[in-house]
């Protein structure tokens, strides 16, 4: 066995290593809050693989992760409520998908986390900021919004979020909705991205050496969940905002 071949064995090991580290640390982040996963894991997986290799992986990830938690949190799902976020979210999967092969994706996403940043560091320094207008049209535009970002990154949650932040929803309420409209979205990206024929062949692989991290992460973040009031789940859902928005631009 040659010295060159050593190394190359080496950094494919590291890589991995790498890459299941990350994805713990974003199945907690998704356990605890209901999203994030894409945008903490991506900080380090868009610096490993492709954009081409990464979405997908972050995808099948993501969707595990939205599994396991819907299925602890079954009887606070709000299936109804997220039908006009998922009317908006289905109609911008391709916009984000176009984005994701015809431009820089990195641009893309840098000017989203920008927009992340400036969100997430307004209500933390003006945090009792609530809207309750917008209605059914606010709800699918949202969703909309969601679609594209989760198209060109993985990251379909972040709009929706928001908008059920500044809603002054609870931390249940929330998630009822979020956690939905991101399972359903992922899916449907995934359907989608292997319908174009832009899954890398070795998604499949990579995803089951991940799946054990990604049950343990989702896990623990869950048992936090449960251990923090409104107040604190939105300081926490604020928190994730900004690091996501920060990893974004990194």
């Amino acid at each position: 066995m040659s010295t060159p071949y050593i190394a190359s064995l080496s950094a494919e090991h590291l890589t991995l290593i790498v890459t299941q580290i990350t994805v713990f640390a974003g199945a907690l982040a998704a356990g605890l809050a209901g999203f994030a996963f894409s945008a903490i894991t991506g900080a380090v997986l868009f610096h490993l693989l492709s954009p081409i290799e990464a979405v997908p992986l972050l995808l099948a990830c993501s969707i595990t992760t939205q599994v396991f938690s819907i299925s602890k949190l079954w009887h606070t799902m709000q299936w109804r409520q997220c039908l006009p976020y998922l009317l908006g979210g289905l109609a911008g999967i391709p916009i984000g998908a176009a984005l994701l092969k015809a431009f820089n994706p990195h641009v893309f996403a840098a000017g989203f986390g920008v927009f992340m940043i400036c969100y997430s560091l307004y209500m933390l320094l003006r945090p009792h900021v609530v809207f309750r207008g917008g209605g059914r049209l606010a709800e699918i535009a949202a969703g909309f919004a969601g679609g594209i970002t989760g198209g060109a990154t993985a990251f379909p949650g972040a709009i929706p979020t928001i908008w059920c932040s500044v809603k002054g929803l609870s931390k249940l309420e929330q998630r009822g909705i979020v956690q939905p409209f991101i399972l359903l979205m992922q899916i449907a990206t995934l359907v989608y991205f292997s319908k174009l024929g832009i899954l890398a062949s070795g998604t499949l692989t990579t995803f089951l050496w991940c799946a054990p991290a990604v049950a343990i992460g989702t896990w623990l973040g869950l048992q936090l969940f449960h251990r923090i009031d409104d107040k604190r789940f939105r300081q926490v859902v604020l928190v994730f905002l900004l690091f996501s928005g920060v990893s974004l631009v990194a």
